[in-house]
């Protein structure tokens, strides 16, 4: 028989994949043909060469490699028998190792009498090969078949060999890529790059029968005792239909991903419990038969475990040496290697041996016997990513004792157990799948909290929890759980979760004191300064603690974005020559000083009739030093009482607000009121609910509170208000934005990137402000002293004084020469201030308010109800009051506020006014009426009438009341105190 008609009847016909021939000589070179005749003139010629020539069991897919998975078809089963042959070569001690079998015939007998016990020679005669190093074995179909319906039979027959007591190759009979050699060829006796035989012939022994793959199937069903192989459903291609289920695959959960990257596997675990007994069974065996040929499978398998081991390397090299194999080739294997091997592969490569063992069908590799809880108990400093990119460091405490941390995160418990041979040992249970660990005990105004971070994957999470909840597991486990943090693997677990948290906490409270909390941002008694949620203290690293009650300010307070993008901000409006809107955002920045000038507050206002002007601008800088430009503002709807509050909360910090003339505030008369309170430093006393008790009063500051507004807020103090601005005007600052302002495409850009670059320069202007407290202090004291000078101010103007001094000593300390932020040229901002300051001071001048304006308002305001009497004409019972209504003797007290007589005293007109109602008038306007008649005693002809009969001469009845008189010359009367009425309806 020619080789081609014999591999014609072992493998399947043509056009079930393509045939591979090999040779293992030279260069490994694979060829693959659609025909078997393809093949013989490659098969010709490596023979001539004198090569080793073999073909695969299988036929395969298009991928033109020699794998299990690209298998499509095979047409036999064959199996491998070692023996030994006259031409072997005794190795370096004269010793010929032996073989499964001593000779070709000695093989050939153990393959029929293993075929005679399963009765596979009631079906027919294998075919035989002698290979010159063994005898091959072939039991063809009649038919091909698919590989994944040949796999779990070529499994079982494997196993049956095992248990029937042939010696096969293991690596042949179940794997279809596996190759055997080609008749008619040579044998090289070359292994492991290592002569061992003389060179001889394979040689073709005997022609048999075809078998139905079914029959065989049969046989191995009736006659494998123990584990069949499993069989995994089959992957799209190659012939094979995927395996489609419903619904979604469903994937490990975070808590036991996190138990896994927890766990450090040792192949040295994996020895050390095979060597007592309670290991890897199949290590066992190859530990002690590593030297022996056939052991190629189990240190390839051996090698899928040690990969994946942490001391791998180590153990790669270990199991290779026992054979030995050379690192080169090791190397390779563990190259190709796809990942670990599971017990039933181990199992197929050397049936027999799993399945005496006692972890047999309870774990999935050898893996699981060399894995260890990988932990610390140690402090650490970890590094924590910010929303900036930059990292801060966190210091871990170490843990309570019997508790420890994953090296990759997550809280263990420590237990020490017994295995089930009595031997003690080290269980860690997780409690959580992060860390959770306490950084201080918190005391807010007597109440202590527990402040805790959890490390999720998602970013560092502030736990926090009344620190009386840690006496009960439930309210404990409540607080917790209405943050998102719950126990490990079930409720079972809450008891060790409470455990762990009490005993954290029990340890903090004996090694530190708790830390005082602020209750509002700024300057704080101890002379440290509350920013971003972080507390700036002198040379030291900031540190982050919760704040409760400030959370809306710190959550826009964050620092954002960098110092250079937001410097192109403050370099543009430099460049434009916007002082008055760097005049306002160095105010913004200067805030904080105010606490060294011994005033509490100024307000700043900007205001403009149309929008464009840069009001919002400014604004919008001046909170961008402190946080976010939009966020950092109180709303435009904000009361007068909750900014108070803001107020009290930012203490040092500007509190911001735009467009404040919002539908909330259609009455601008609080704004006055306003401004007087933010000079005052406090907010206003409350009592306490259900009780004659006043609260504790913490609303307090000493900083500025910029507001904008389409109202011009000086205009309205000095126009026709009841009550005198003089005292509100001296605490506010007004600069009015008319101009228009447009920019560039690339300005607006800049404009824009002010939204996601904030906060920075706060940041370090607190750290320089809490660092240099002294030489910043004094420098803010002889500013203000010297704005007095600048501006020839008077003590009145004190408030204005502190403000101006504040904005330049933080404009000069912004500069590189202290804080290093940025140089911002002084003279333009205090030219800007003077004339916001020149602007008052003419506002007040003219809007001063005297007594006749105080006389004139009350005339105008009540002329109506003025007796008019004309003396020299018929007036008599015909005198009218001031808006012509006829008086007779229904005419009333109420309808009447004062008379004028006419014709009297000659070039005069003579007023009377009852002075109870006059002095009511001047308590309305804030004008003292004894202020009022020593004023009008130096103007006019002033005397009191104890008793004057209002309506006299009139056919009204009397009415005597007091009257301050005030005769007027005539000439010197405005025509609008003379007859108001006519002229308003003129």
């Amino acid at each position: 028989m020619e080789p081609l008609e014999f591999l014609a009847e072992v493998l399947p016909p043509p056009g079930n994949g393509k045939y591979c021939v090999v040779e293992l000589t030279k260069n490994k070179e694979h060829f693959y043909v659609d025909t078997l005749e393809q093949a013989q003139p490659k098969i010709d010629a490596w023979k001539q060469r004198g090569l080793d020539v073999f073909f695969a069991l299988g036929t395969f897919g298009d991928l033109k490699r020699r794998i299990a998975t690209n298998v499509r078809m095979v047409r036999c089963i064959a199996v491998d028998v070692d023996c030994n042959h006259p031409k072997d070569i005794p190795d370096s001690t004269g010793v010929i190792s032996p073989k499964a079998y001593p000779s070709a015939k000695a093989a050939a007998q153990a393959i029929m009498q293993f075929a005679n016990e399963v009765g596979l020679s009631g079906l027919g005669d294998p075919w035989l090969v002698a290979s010159g190093g063994g005898v091959h074995a072939y039991w063809p179909f009649k038919e091909a078949v698919d590989i994944h319906e040949w796999k779990p039979v070529a499994e079982g027959f494997k196993r049956l060999c095992f248990q029937k007591k042939l010696d096969i190759d293991q690596t042949i009979t179940a794997d279809a890529s596996r190759v055997l050699r080609v008749f008619d060829t040579v044998n090289n006796g070359i292994k492991n790059d290592k002569r061992v035989r003389e060179v001889t012939d394979v040689k073709f022994k005997n022609a048999g029968d075809h078998f139905e793959f079914e029959d065989i199937r049969a046989l191995v069903t009736k006659h494998l005792v123990g584990t069949a192989y499993e069989v995994s459903a089959p992957k799209g291609g190659n012939g094979g239909v995927a395996l489609t289920l419903p619904g979604k695959r469903p994937s490990k959960d975070a808590t036991t991903i996190k138990l896994f990257e927890n766990t450090s596997t040792k192949f040295e675990n994996i020895y050390r419990a095979t060597k007592a007994g309670r290991g890897c069974d199949q290590l066992r065996y190859y530990a002690e038969h590593a030297s022996e040929d056939g052991m190629e499978p189990l240190w390839r398998a051996h090698l899928s475990i040690a990969q994946k081991c942490d001391d791998g390397s180590k153990a790669a090299i270990w199991l290779s040496k026992l054979h030995p194999y050379d690192e080169d080739r090791m190397h390779r294997k563990l190259a190709e290697i796809k990942g670990p091997y599971p017990c039933t592969k181990f199992d197929s490569e050397n049936p027999g041996v799993c399945i005496g063992c006692s972890h047999w069908g309870k774990i999935t590799n050898p893996l699981a016997l060399g894995r260890e809880t990988a932990i610390s108990t140690e402090a650490k400093v970890l590094d924590i990513p910010q929303v900036d990119g930059s990292n801060a460091k966190i210091l871990r405490p170490e843990p309570p004792r019997g508790y420890a941390y994953g090296q990759h995160g997550g809280v263990f418990m420590e237990r020490e157990d017994e295995d089930a041979d009595g031997n003690k040992i080290k269980r860690h249970i997780m409690l959580l799948p992060f860390d959770l660990f306490p950084m201080d005990i918190l005391n807010i105004n007597g109440d202590h909290t527990v402040y805790m971070v959890a490390l999720r994957k998602t970013g560092p999470q502030e736990v926090t929890l009344p620190q009386k909840a840690v006496v009960s597991k439930d309210e404990t486990m409540k607080s917790l759980a209405t943050q998102n943090i719950i126990a490990a693997f079930g409720a079972g677990n809450d008891k060790n979760l409470f455990d762990y948290v009490r005993a954290t906490v029990e340890k903090i409270s004996n090694e530190r004191a708790p830390l005082d909390v602020p209750d509002h941002y700024g300057w704080q008694s101890d002379g440290s300064f509350v920013h971003a949620g972080m507390v700036y203290k002198a040379n030291e690293e900031p540190n982050r603690i919760p704040l409760p009650g400030l959370e809306n300010i710190v959550k826009n307070t964050q620092m954002t974005g960098t110092m250079e993008n937001w410097l192109k901000f403050i370099n543009l409006l430099v460049s434009r020559k916007l002082w008055d809107q760097l005049a306002i955002i160095f105010l913004g920045g200067g805030a904080p000083l105010m606490r060294f000038t011994g005033l509490y507050g100024l307000t700043i206002h900007c205001c403009s009739t149309e929008s464009g002007t840069g009001k919002s601008l400014a604004l919008d800088g001046a909170a961008s030093i402190w946080g976010h430009p939009t966020h950092y503002r109180a709303g435009s709807g904000t009361s007068p009482v909750a900014m108070q509050h803001r107020l009290g909360l930012l203490h040092s910090m500007p509190m911001i607000t735009d467009e404040i003339t919002t539908t909330n505030h259609k009455d601008f008369e609080w704004f006055p009121g306003m401004t007087m309170t933010v000079s005052e430093g406090r907010g206003k006393e409350r009592m306490e609910s259900g009780s004659n008790k006043e609260r504790l009063n913490l609303s307090t500051w000493a900083t500025f509170a910029l507001l904008s507004s389409n109202t011009h807020a000086v205009d309205y103090m000095t126009g026709a208000r009841k009550h005198s601005s003089e005292g509100e005007l001296r605490r506010v600052l007004e600069w009015i934005m008319d101009e228009k302002l447009s920019w560039s495409a690339e300005e607006i850009e800049i404009i824009k990137s002010l939204q996601e670059n904030y906060a920075v320069a706060g940041a370090v202007w607190a750290q320089y402000m809490v660092d240099n407290v002294d030489a910043v202090k004094q420098m803010t004291k002889e500013t203000v002293t010297q704005m007095y000078k600048v501006y020839t101010a008077p003590n009145d103007e004190r408030f204005w004084m502190a403000g101006v001094g504040c904005a330049v000593t933080a404009a000069i300390c912004f500069g590189n020469k202290y804080a290093g932020i940025v140089d911002v040229p002084v003279e333009p901002l205090i030219e800007s201030y003077r004339r916001s300051i020149n602007t008052i001071r003419k506002a007040m001048k003219t809007g001063k308010r005297s007594a006749e304006d105080i006389l004139n308002g009350f005339i105008q305001e009540h002329y109506g109800k003025f007796v008019i009497v004309h003396y020299g004409d018929k007036a008599g019972p015909m005198a009218r009051l001031g808006d012509n209504t006829v008086v007779d003797k229904n005419t009333t007290r109420a309808e009447v506020m004062g008379r004028i007589e006419h014709g009297v005293t000659m070039g005069h007109v003579d007023f009377f006014i009852e002075e109870r109602v006059l002095k009511s008038y001047c308590s309305n306007h804030s004008f003292g009426y004894d202020t009022l008649k020593a004023h009008l005693e130096k103007q006019f002809v002033v005397s009191y009438i104890g008793k004057k009969d209002m309506l006299s001469k009139t056919n009204g009845p009397p009415m005597r009341v007091s009257v301050i008189k005030i005769s007027r010359e005539e000439d010197q009367l405005d025509e609008e105190i003379k007859n108001p009425l006519a002229l308003a309806a003129a």
